[in-house]
């Protein structure tokens, strides 16, 4: 388990790996705890991972950050949030504690029992998701005396969950799995004669089990991979061609379609200083977030 906290205590963190039963579905498990003196507001990139935040209390503001609803904020007690094409802003007062499952969506598929599709897109408090499953897990989450206690009891949790869920198709995990090797680069058409089946089918499949359909995963993982590039030095350009855009235009405008920014605000109001932790991604070399400055 890694831990870090602010010597003033205005906030915590930990991240932990889950138990290898979990693994690879269940990816990782972060807690954290602010009591800042400001509210605190973050963007969320499109993902093809889905998360499960469980909040220790407190409530939490999210919006579309790009399109048709970016203007509709709806507020949670904790959320799960299926896989995502559009990019979210999320915001709290200040003070806010709770952990953070991110999920593969197949595993999910399995975990919650539900049809990916209905919750793509979508954020859906656990409860309404889980009925009795999630009843008073927050709470005995928040009384958990340390991190590594609340992590253990996720572990357990979990387990239980995937009994007797059901299984997504072996044909679906390979096609999830070969689209992330080449970041969406891979023509659906290629996709699907490579694991041998016709196009139509899956289609179907992929989006029942995993959430989007395979030209939509494939758009965001291209775009991560563009944002990943960038962070790691390479120039507009350079970002555009190795992602597999026709150009530094097309992934400009991809950008700003998807999440409401331009990729040159996003890149400057990352390097920028804010309230909290300095690192604020799920993942590590996976840019996924950005904290709007104080």
């Amino acid at each position: 388990m890694r831990y870090t906290c602010c010597p003033d205590g205005t906030w915590e963190r930990a991240a932990a790996r889950p138990a290898p039963a979990l693994r690879p579905g269940v990816v990782g498990y972060r807690g954290f705890r602010f009591d800042l003196a400001r509210a605190r507001r973050r963007l969320e990139l499109p993902d093809f991972m889905t998360t499960l935040v469980i909040l220790f209390g407190q409530r939490l503001s999210v919006w579309e950050a790009a399109g048709p609803g970016r203007a509709t904020r709806s507020t949670y007690s904790s959320v799960y949030a299926g896989m995502q094409s559009r990019a979210r802003l999320g915001e709290h007062d200040g003070r806010l504690s709770g952990v953070e499952v991110v999920i593969a969506p197949w595993a999910a598929y399995t975990l919650f029992r539900t049809p990916m599709n209905a919750l793509a897109n979508q954020l859906v408090e656990p409860a309404d998701l889980l009925g009795h499953r999630f009843r008073g897990l927050d709470e005995r989450l928040g009384l958990c005396p340390d991190w590594a206690t609340r992590f253990a009891l996720l572990d357990t949790t979990l387990m239980s969950w995937l009994q007797d869920g059901p299984h997504g198709s072996a044909e679906v995990l390979w096609a999830w799995r070969r689209l992330n090797r080449t970041a969406g680069r891979i023509p659906v058409h290629a996709l699907a004669r490579e694991c041998g089946w016709s196009e139509r089918h899956l289609e179907r499949r992929f989006e029942q089990q995993l959430g989007l359909l395979p030209k939509a995963a494939a758009r965001v993982l291209r775009l991560r991979s563009a944002v990943g590039l960038l962070s790691q030095g390479h120039n507009g350009a350079a970002a555009a061609s190795l992602a597999g855009y026709s150009d530094q235009g097309h992934l400009s405008r991809e950008f700003k379609g998807m999440t409401g920014w331009t990729l040159s605000r996003f890149t400057r109001t990352r390097g920028l200083a804010h309230s909290g932790p300095a690192e604020v991604d799920r993942g590590e070399r996976r840019p996924t977030s950005l904290v709007l400055p104080d």
